[in-house]
């Protein structure tokens, strides 16, 4: 009998063993999965990396540029300020302008007498014919065109020399030299053209010296000379 309840007990023992020492024995923790071997990312080409880098700077520009700074918001946002208006200085007296001088509607004669007239560089074309005494020069009077009373005077002498003065008037065309040089070649196409009117006025004219050409002309310069005999200072040392 006793042996038959040791065989029992080790049956039991045997039976339940198992299942203490299940209950005993620690949980065995699950091994981790392991990860997926990440595939290696496709290398994209040089062209368009360089394009995805312009893409990404592009917004960066942008905002860099959106932001303004502090003193510019600031001015931004303060009211204009007005600005008196600066006092204009009074207005000059405006001088009264000189009234512009009409220039002479030449007449035009149906008979007239011509003359040419040569001194120093000018030349004197001139045309005579009955008149009021009004002498033209260039289309202005030669008051006006000569602006000295000499020079005028100085023109009218051969009608003097005739005692035809405000008998005739006179249209000239004047080239070359200066005032001076074309009153005296004025004075020699006067003198001629009123010889071609009329030839008894010859002997009048040529006692008055009129009817002759002033040979007077600037002497020429010469080498190593300043000026026609003007010369450079001597130095004897």
């Amino acid at each position: 009998m006793a042996e038959e309840k040791k065989t029992a007990k080790a049956e039991e023992a045997e039976a339940t063993a198992p299942v203490e020492a299940a209950e005993k024995a620690p949980a065995k923790k699950a091994a981790p999965k392991k990860a997926a071997a990440k595939k290696p990312a496709a290398k994209k080409p040089a062209a368009e990396k360089a394009a995805d880098e312009k893409a990404e700077e592009k917004p960066a520009a942008k905002k860099t540029a959106e932001k303004k700074p502090a003193a510019e918001k600031a001015a931004e946002e303060a009211p204009a300020k007005v600005k008196p208006a600066a006092e204009k200085p009074a207005a000059k007296p405006v001088a009264a302008a000189k009234p512009a001088k009409e220039k002479p509607v030449l007449p035009k004669p149906t008979v007239a007498y011509q003359g040419t007239g040569r001194r120093k560089n000018a030349v004197a074309r001139v045309r005579v014919f009955a008149g009021t005494g009004k002498i033209y020069c260039n289309g202005q009077y030669a008051e006006d065109y000569f602006g000295r009373e000499a020079l005028k005077t100085f023109v009218e002498a051969p009608l003097r020399a005739i005692d035809a003065v405000g008998k005739f008037d006179v249209i000239a065309l004047l080239s070359g030299g200066g005032i001076s040089g074309q009153a005296g070649a004025l004075r020699l196409g006067i003198a001629r053209a009123l010889l071609a009117s009329d030839e008894e006025l010859r002997g009048e004219l040529k006692r008055a010296g009129l009817l002759s050409r002033d040979p007077r002309m600037v002497e020429r310069k010469k080498y190593g000379l300043k000026k026609a005999r003007k010369r450079p200072q001597f130095s004897k040392r």
